[in-house]
């Protein structure tokens, strides 16, 4: 009879303890799925800038389609630069103009270019590049800058740098020549 007993028990214990692991918990402060509908808010992104993969994208084109370059030996003019203790060179062209920024004034030497300025590293920024379509900013991605200063200014000399779109890596700029700033 012993047996018998012990034996109820445990099925009833276990019974128990089923029914209490599958009882469905009710927890007021935890997120829960639900419908669009049925939610608090616009159901949108709440990060509307910010466009995800399984958000309603638009696919980017790129207005360029054919590579191109830039000489800035020729035809270029150099406003507003200070001689001596210039950071950055633009170099201007009617609505072309190119930028080279260093992160302290420039001395003598060969600067990588670079995506942002530091020690022995330069960047070169192009706007409205010729065969290109308007407003579209070119970043420079590689290539050297030679740099060679007096104490009537600096020269700098562009070697095969080239240029990309921020959102782009084709087709590309490439600018070489010379800028100077006396």
């Amino acid at each position: 009879m012993k047996k018998y007993l012990i034996a109820t028990a445990s099925i009833a214990l276990t019974l128990t303890l089923v029914f209490v692991a599958c009882t469905k918990k009710n927890n007021s402060n935890a997120i829960t799925p639900t419908y669009k509908e049925e939610a608090n808010g616009t159901g949108g992104n709440p990060l509307k800038n910010d466009v995800t993969v399984t958000g309603n994208t638009t696919p980017l084109t790129n207005p360029a389609s054919q590579n191109s370059s830039i000489n800035t030996s020729s035809g270029f003019l150099y406003p507003s630069c200070a001689s001596t203790n210039s950071t950055s060179i633009k170099a201007v062209n009617g609505n072309v103009d190119v930028t080279v920024s260093f992160a302290s004034v420039p001395t003598n030497g060969i600067y990588q270019v670079a995506p942002s300025v530091g020690s022995g590293y330069c960047t070169v920024v192009a706007n409205n590049a010729p065969n290109q379509p308007a407003g579209v900013v070119w970043n420079g991605k590689s290539g050297t800058v030679t740099v060679s200063t007096t104490t009537a200014g600096i020269s700098l000399i562009l070697n095969s740098v080239t240029c990309v779109q921020p959102t782009f890596n084709f087709p590309t700029v490439t600018i070489s020549g010379n800028m100077s700033c006396n």
